[in-house]
């Protein structure tokens, strides 16, 4: 019994299991750009996930804050803003589960310690095959689709690689500009299923993984190459 619960504890806190044949097909290449923009490269970021245990046996899992100072790329800036677009990888190695510092800073409900042993044992669990698949498929890549809005209510159309599949989501952020550096940030919630992934459930859906989760992504780039 303890056996089982342990095995069932590493599955919940992975998250979502990845199903590898469902990833859409690509869209057509848009038209090419008028200019091909100016570069500015992302030399500083923060990627945080938070993600919710569910169900009645919810007391038997965490809560967990994913996070990742290791996001890199490249930003080619037009004219309007609109007009930019840009190309991100995260190595998934960087993943980090519960740093007690984003914990803490994530409010109440991260309160609770977690044990190293489930930390090593949900990342373990969260890179293997069944999830991210970070052996065969080491990076996240983000690439801008499209950019709509105005300052202060910009949206992004992002095309997410990620285990494999490839899925389009749409994220709001808000970019600041002062001389060579750029600012932009973006925080919005997505469901496992925007992104390819199924929720885990075990014990007739009475341990789970709240479908919904939390995202807030910063970045900061320079002029240039």
């Amino acid at each position: 019994m303890r056996k089982f619960l342990w095995s069932v504890l590493l599955l919940a806190a992975g998250c979502a299991v990845a199903p590898r044949e469902e990833a859409p097909p690509a869209l057509p290449p848009a038209a090419p750009p008028s200019t091909p923009g100016e570069p500015w490269t992302v030399v500083g970021s923060r990627l945080e996930v938070r993600v919710y245990r569910d169900g009645t046996m919810q007391k038997l899992g965490h809560n967990h804050v994913i996070t990742s100072d290791a996001l890199s790329g490249e930003i080619r800036m037009r004219e309007p803003l609109t007009a930019s677009g840009f190309e991100l990888r995260l190595p998934l190695e960087t993943l980090v589960v519960d740093d007690d510092a984003a914990r803490s800073a994530a409010g109440a409900e991260f309160a609770a310690q977690v044990p190293q042993k489930d930390r090593d044992g949900t990342r373990l669990n969260m890179l293997g095959e069944r999830l991210l698949d970070a052996a065969r498929h080491p990076e996240m890549r983000l690439a801008a689709e499209s950019l709509s809005g105005e300052p202060g209510a910009y949206e992004a159309r992002v095309r997410v690689s990620l285990a494999g599949g490839e899925h389009i989501v749409t994220a709001p952020f808000t970019v600041t500009i002062e001389g060579d550096r750029l600012d932009a940030r973006s925080t919005f919630s997505l469901t496992h299923g925007d992104v390819g992934l199924l929720p885990f459930s075990a014990a007739l859906g009475a341990l789970k993984v709240r479908d919904e989760f939390e995202v807030d992504l910063t970045l900061e780039a320079r002029r240039g190459s």
